[in-house]
């Protein structure tokens, strides 16, 4: 089995798994469930029984767009299969977020920010481990003016975020479940600032020495 389908079947799981478990327990739910809770992990916002599909509905719409992605901006198989794996981290913390909605829809007690924090820490490692084989596009990636300009900066900024991200993604996990959920988030999105800073100096001599 090629990359790609081993990347697209990977896909189907995540989004079937979101379409079963909503499923199993959709009539079991109450009419009115929690939807949305504030950086404190306490509920804010609610919808109907319905609203529980919004979740799936996101999924289906994800796996096309990163199918419909990995075609239309490249045709070497490596490269398609890393857009598909950005994919994949991204449709895996949407099942954790969708799995936590359940649960609390149910009437357990969740502790929405630190799981949050754990899964968007993992989607943001993830994501960071399928930046090196991306290919220099539009659409997706680290899209800064110098790495847009230069097959030599976009390949070095890639690379480096690749190891920067993994790294502040699994600290992020870790700290989301020992201290603070919060906190992991924070820790992951600075990771990808980080990026930006790091991309800046690391590629000075690319940018210096392109032709004009």
């Amino acid at each position: 089995m090629t990359q790609t389908r081993l990347a697209i079947l990977g896909m189907m799981i995540l989004y079937l798994s979101t379409i079963l478990m909503t499923g199993a327990v959709y009539n079991q739910l109450p009419k009115t469930v929690p939807m949305h809770w504030n950086i404190k992990g306490e509920v804010d916002g609610y919808g109907t029984r319905a609203t529980v599909w919004i979740t799936p509905g996101i999924g289906f719409a994800m796996m096309a767009l990163f199918v419909g992605l990995a075609w239309g901006i490249t045709k070497v198989e490596k490269e398609r299969a890393a857009v598909l794996w950005m994919g994949i981290s991204m449709m895996a913390f949407f099942v954790v977020l969708q799995a936590l909605i359940l649960r609390a829809a149910q009437g357990h007690t969740v502790d929405m920010t630190r799981w949050m924090g754990a899964s968007m820490s993992l989607m943001f490692a993830g994501l960071g481990r399928s930046m090196r084989d991306i290919p220099r596009n539009g659409l997706a990636g680290i899209r800064l003016p110098w790495t847009m300009a230069s097959d030599e900066a976009w390949r070095i900024t890639h690379h480096r975020a690749s190891k920067i991200m993994l790294i502040g993604g699994i600290i992020g996990f870790i700290l989301s479940l020992i201290v603070s959920g919060m906190g992991g988030i924070l820790i992951s999105i600075g990771s990808i600032l980080y990026t930006i800073v790091d991309s800046y100096y690391a590629t000075r001599p690319a940018r210096i020495n392109r032709p004009s």
